[in-house]
Order: structure tokens, then sequence, then C-alpha cells
């Protein structure tokens, strides 16, 4: 395996309260559903919003629709991209708190 890309994004999370408007434009579906089961919304939205723009980093392309591309998680909890077509493995790393919101992704093949 061979890395091709890597990207990392850092957001504010106050960036992303009570902005619906923002939100439409970003979430997919299944990412609404899943951050409504949460108190503190916004950091999950924080998260989302940081992952797309590492994604977009890591393969150095713009040609995405960023609520076409879902952030979900697998059993464990891990997050990774759905509605991604790339020729290899993407991984995905989000983490969040009061503040402040990161995500990490690789590109191998």
């Amino acid at each position: 395996m061979m890395i091709l890309g890597v990207g990392t994004d850092i957001v504010e999370v106050e960036r992303f309260k009570d902005k619906p408007e923002l939100c439409k434009r970003f979430l997919s579906a299944k990412e609404f559903e899943y951050i409504d089961k949460f108190r503190f919304k916004e950091e999950h939205v924080a998260g989302f919003w940081a992952a797309k723009e590492a994604l977009v980093k890591a393969l150095n392309d713009r040609n995405f629709n960023f609520s076409e591309i879902s952030v979900l998680h697998d059993e464990n909890g891990k997050p990774f991209f759905e509605g991604v077509n790339v020729d290899g493995r993407i991984h995905l790393s989000i983490s969040h708190e009061r503040k402040f919101a990161v995500a990490f992704v690789v590109w191998e093949k």
C-alpha cells in the first residue's frame, strides 16, 4: 500500500451553532439523522464539515457535492465516508470537543 494523499482540517464549533441553512448545504440526510440524537449537535456538525474539508485536501479534488457524501460510523463508532468513489481506501478520524473539531484523512492505494 502507498499513501497518495493526506488532509486535515480544524474548525470552531461555534461557527455551526444555529446555522440551519449552512447545514442544509453540506449535510446528508443520514448525517442529519445521526446528529439528531445528540444534545450538542454543533460539535458533530463541525466534525462532519472538517472531515469533508480534509477529504478534499487528501484527494486534491474540489469537485464534490458535500451533501451527497455522508460520514457514517461502524458498529464500533469509527467514522467512514459513504458516497466517495476513489481507487484505493480512505481512512478517516474525527475528534471534537466544546470549541473545536478536527478531522484527518488518509488516501491509500
